[in-house]
């Protein structure tokens, strides 16, 4: 038994290691003053943070990008919940077509993807609305990923609850917004947070549909290519570090809750 414990301590913290060790390189090395990426001529300092301070098109895309992600993971996560609860109501057979379907775009070609949002935009004469464009497509992208996160939330909730709320008067919204979406509030938080991580991740579908409008993966790709530069690792660091505080923080509020919920 301690034999099987070491060995999958060591495998996990190998992986840990693999997974981690370029994210703490870049944050090393983001606060590098010589600009060079080599231990023996490594100099302390904040001139890249300097830098990308003062940089109008960094501060620019990184406005864009944290904008864009905002509204798509919102607008995700209201249009899956709703689609999650409507597809509750419905036959098992149903349900499993409809999952089906919604599962398409995550196994489809990302490149497929851009190629039919261009044609489609295209069609409906919205090629020179930038925003409107990424947002409307980080919401398509973020969509299937809210519904696979909130819909086995509301399997297992208690549905008798909703309808006793309609039975006492309630009218469908206000059954779903003061009965069924506090229930709903864990699976809702972590569904916008990975639809926020997705929209900020996301490079082809929005260098595609851009209309010029830059993003971080986009600005990174254009004005540097492959050359990681000492204001891109300081970037890199804040993001890196920005997600990873809000991660600690939703964490620590549910695991808060948890115990509370425990102890009442």
């Amino acid at each position: 038994m301690n034999r099987k414990k070491l060995f999958f301590g060591i495998f996990i913290a190998a992986a840990l290691i693999v997974l981690y060790t370029p994210i703490l390189l870049i944050i090393v090395f983001a606060f590098s003053e010589s600009g060079t990426i080599s231990l023996s001529s490594f100099e302390f300092g904040f001139a890249n943070f300097r830098e990308l301070f003062t940089d109008t098109r960094i501060l620019t895309a990184i406005f864009n990008t944290l904008f864009i992600a905002t509204v798509a993971a919102f607008l995700a996560t209201v249009i899956g919940t709703m689609a999650s609860v409507g597809m509750l109501k419905m036959k098992r057979r149903a349900q499993s077509g409809l999952m089906a379907l919604n599962l398409t775009p995550l196994i489809n070609a990302t490149i497929v993807t851009s190629f039919s949002l261009v044609l489609m935009f295209a069609t409906l004469g919205m090629l020179s609305m930038g925003y409107i464009r990424l947002i409307l497509a980080h919401t398509l992208v973020a969509l299937p990923i809210v519904m696979i996160i909130v819909l086995p939330k509301l399997r297992n909730m208690d549905n008798s609850l909703f309808d006793a709320a309609m039975d006492l008067g309630a009218k469908p919204s206000q059954a779903l917004l003061k009965v069924v979406i506090p229930q709903l509030m864990p699976a809702l938080i972590g569904a916008f947070l990975v639809g926020f991580t997705i929209s900020v991740d996301e490079f082809i579908i929005t260098n595609f549909n851009n209309s010029g409008i830059d993003t971080i993966p986009t600005l990174v790709y254009a004005r540097f290519g492959f050359r990681v530069q000492g204001v891109m690792r300081a970037l890199s660091a804040l993001v890196f570090l920005a997600i990873f505080v809000a991660l600690v923080i939703v964490n620590a509020r549910m695991s808060r809750k948890k115990r509370s919920a425990s102890a009442g």
